[in-house]
């Protein structure tokens, strides 16, 4: 039986997390190196947390070599700021998502798995405390795993075909998220591209970037339904 696999952005796709994702980097830049550098001036959306960190930390003169030796620890405190900083943020679902999520979980055909910029510690955590069970997603690719988000695909696509034996390619593949990078991700794995205006970008912003499908969110669970599994049952 052929297979579909789902792979959701998390921030402005699955989740509102009224910036508690950047309230936790900053705090653990802030203690691991005393400056976020120009994280004011800095848009965050559709970059990987690698490159969000590379990128502050190369502004405020942190040697390169330095930031790439930091990462591991960077994730791990990110994490522990999380579980502090989280719960107090009111994070939600965006509009949708359980309903989709329920009747998802009911195709056999389908497996559902996560593209983010988010680290593999902090993905989860954002799910979690917007009332999203992560256990839902049973394969991943996360900013930790590559600062090219456009590698992450490919990634995911591997680690779907281990879990279940079947061979992933573009052609079974759906990307949904929020951001001109979601789409570009999506073309860089000859995925399907499906974006979704819940986020931080107009749906006119992202049609300018030609995605399969454009929805203003993922509220018509049927319709959402038809264009992600797109026959498969």
């Amino acid at each position: 039986m052929s297979k579909r696999l789902l792979l959701f952005d998390i921030d402005g796709t699955l989740v509102h997390s009224n910036g508690a994702g950047r309230e936790a980097l900053v705090a653990t830049l802030m203690e691991l190196f005393g400056t976020a550098g120009p994280v004011a001036h800095y848009t965050m959306d559709g970059k990987t947390d690698p490159r969000i960190i590379s990128d502050l930390l190369t502004a405020a003169n942190v040697p390169a070599t330095e930031i790439e030796a930091a990462l591991p620890h960077i994730y791990e405190l990110m994490a522990v700021k999380a579980h502090a900083i989280f719960p107090l943020k009111q994070m939600t679902p965006c509009p949708g998502v359980p309903a989709l999520l329920a009747r998802l979980q009911q195709c056999p055909a389908v497996v559902l798995g996560l593209l983010t910029g988010n680290g593999r510690l902090t993905a989860p955590l954002k799910l979690l405390y917007a009332g999203i069970d992560p256990a839902l997603f049973v394969v991943g690719a996360y900013g930790s795993d590559h600062i090219d988000r456009n590698q992450l695909p490919a990634i995911a696509m591997q680690r779907a075909a281990a879990q279940s034996g079947f061979a992933f390619n573009g052609s079974h593949t759906v990307v949904i998220g929020d951001t001109p990078a979601d789409i570009l991700c999506a073309r860089a794995g000859r995925a399907t591209a499906v974006a979704v205006a819940s986020g931080w970008h107009s749906a006119a912003t992202l049609a300018k970037y030609h995605p399969d499908h454009l929805l203003e969110n993922l509220a018509n669970t049927a319709e959402v339904l038809r264009i992600l599994c797109n026959g498969y049952r």
